[in-house]
């Protein structure tokens, strides 16, 4: 009796662990974008891109994106950050900008549903896939990395604005959602200043 008590202590310490520590891994992370023109608050998902998720939170608790603008808006398409170099408005080389590092897409083009004659084109244009994620789609308010091709993130990120854009699913790594504040997200003009990225 005192055994089978004892395992039964055990079991339920074993589950109360699990959803307080370990299942957590899988929970969104909440940010906040802090604009010249409002907050936009999101959700980050470490199960769609874990290192992506992993690399923008260092960077916002860092102060990576403090005082950087918007350096690129395109109508109907997406408003652009993260970029060190935007923190001076005349630069002229906004948008080449980075950490200092690059590190790989996470993307599983399966979980967005691409043919695979699609897939088979992508890989031979150099990039890799990675089919234990859970990749999101393009829709308005799907925040993602920018990149100048396959394997080539840093810091800078882009937010769909008005139109869903099924046409980045296999190319981008999207890593998490607007929840709240789309309204400041569609506001931003080029050169809007982020005054900081809180992780909540």
């Amino acid at each position: 009796m005192k055994k089978i008590f004892l395992l039964l202590i055990l079991a339920i310490i074993i589950v109360v662990v699990y959803f307080l520590f370990i299942n957590k891994k899988n929970e969104p992370i909440k940010a906040t974008i802090e604009t010249v023109k409002g907050n936009i608050e999101l959700e980050l998902y470490r199960d769609a891109a874990p290192n992506t998720v992993d690399n923008f939170v260092k960077l916002s608790n860092s102060g990576f994106y403090d005082n950087t603008r918007f350096h690129r808006v395109v109508e109907n398409f997406v408003i652009q950050g993260g970029d060190p170099l935007s923190k001076d408005a005349n630069a002229k080389n906004v948008g080449t900008g980075g950490p200092g590092y690059k590190f790989n897409d996470e993307i599983n083009p399966k979980s967005l549903g691409l043919s695979d004659e699609l897939i088979s084109q992508l890989e031979q244009n150099g990039y890799t896939f990675d089919y234990n994620l859970q990749s999101i789609h393009h829709k308005i308010g799907t925040i993602s990395m920018a990149n100048s091709g396959p394997n080539t993130n840093g810091s800078q990120f882009f937010i769909v604005s008005t139109q869903d854009q099924p046409n980045l699913d296999g190319m981008y790594t999207a890593f998490g959602q607007v929840t709240k504040g789309m309204d400041i997200v569609q506001s931003i003009k080029q050169g809007d200043i982020i005054k900081k990225i809180i992780i909540n």
